[in-house]
């Protein structure tokens, strides 16, 4: 499919300069199987995103006729399932965006296995899959990506990160994203020119308290990751997917020295019976219909205001929190 439009998308995507509009309507979501129709994609069209953002799980490649593969995935199953993607109703949706619009990254559906990292053998062919059908340069060590959008001084930088292809295996000292990316997100948030960046990792980065794959199993990533951010300067969010349900997450007393977001969008098909969950730093409650995430920006105000959602199936506000972009700043003095 390289050369089609999807692939046409993301390579312009990663093209470097500002676009010239300001952006101030994103919308994105993850843990998406093709063969199932949602009445998702009619809220996704009404909002009619400017950006739109895959957070992983974009496909089930290990999910073959309804049942999952644990151990010796077919040969053509990532392009089986781009396939599937490539006719289904979210990406027909999406298609009026315009050029460099949309971005994606993986999580471990579609990277191959459950909760899979750097050891899982068919890496090479999940990348070359992902890159044949999203486009855009195919990096030595993954698929992760930057775009800005905007003009300069209303400007939003969108970073997705690879969190599968260099991971280890979760301990204490564990790494994520490997040597080269971290060094390339280092140098992408120090960047200047952005007024609001939007971190997306596939998985939660804040919530802590579950048992499931998160930031918070890998502490010292973590910590080098509210470091960075703390010396760049950078006015970060973060989104996120992968639970099969939705949340926002605030860290007031962040690392950042300013508070940190996090909104959890899952799944646009796939869904949770978890209602329960621990999470000292969710704001309201878990969400666990069918979701799409939201990031509005409102330009037109001296400090922009910032909106971040949750909608559901009937495009209705289910989850929101609001504040001014000079809420993500270390106070003064």
């Amino acid at each position: 499919m390289r050369g089609g439009w999807a692939g046409l998308l993301l390579a312009v995507s990663l093209a470097s300069g500002w676009a010239e509009e300001p952006v101030s309507r994103i919308g994105f979501g993850s843990c998406y199987k093709p063969e199932k129709k949602t009445a998702l994609w009619k809220a996704v069209s009404d909002f009619d995103p400017q950006v739109w953002l895959w957070l992983g799980d974009n496909v089930y490649a290990d999910v073959i006729d309804g049942k999952y593969i644990k151990k010796d995935l077919p040969k053509d199953a990532f392009d089986r399932a781009y396939r599937l993607l490539g006719k289904s109703e979210g990406i027909a949706t999406l298609k009026k965006l315009s050029p460099g619009h949309m971005m994606a990254t993986w999580d471990d559906h579609d990277f191959g296995r459950n909760d899979i990292g750097k050891d899982w053998e068919r890496k090479e062919d999940a990348k070359k899959a992902f890159v044949k059908f999203w486009g855009g340069e195919e990096k030595e060590d993954g698929v992760y990506s930057a775009r800005d959008f905007g003009p300069e001084g209303k400007g939003i930088r969108v970073i997705l990160l690879d969190t599968r292809f260099n991971r280890d295996d979760a301990s204490a000292e564990g790494d994520i994203l490997g040597e080269k990316q971290w060094k390339w997100l280092g140098e992408e948030l120090a960047r200047p020119g952005a007024g609001l960046v939007v971190i997306g990792s596939s998985i939660q980065v804040l919530a802590n308290q579950h048992r499931f794959e998160k930031w918070g199993n890998f502490p010292r990533a973590q910590e080098k990751l509210f470091q960075l951010i703390r010396e760049s300067g950078a006015h970060v969010i973060f989104i996120s997917g992968d639970r099969h349900h939705a949340e926002i997450s605030k860290q007031s007393e962040s690392p950042a020295a300013y508070p940190l977001f996090d909104v959890t969008s899952s799944g646009l098909t796939e869904k949770s019976s978890i209602r329960n969950e621990v999470n000292d730093l969710r704001i309201g409650e878990v969400y666990v219909g069918g979701n799409f995430g939201v990031i509005q920006v409102d330009w037109s105000q001296a400090d922009p205001g910032v909106r971040l959602e949750i909608r559901g199936e009937d495009g209705r506000v289910e989850r929101e929190v609001a504040f001014p972009l000079s809420q993500l700043a270390p106070p003064k003095g």
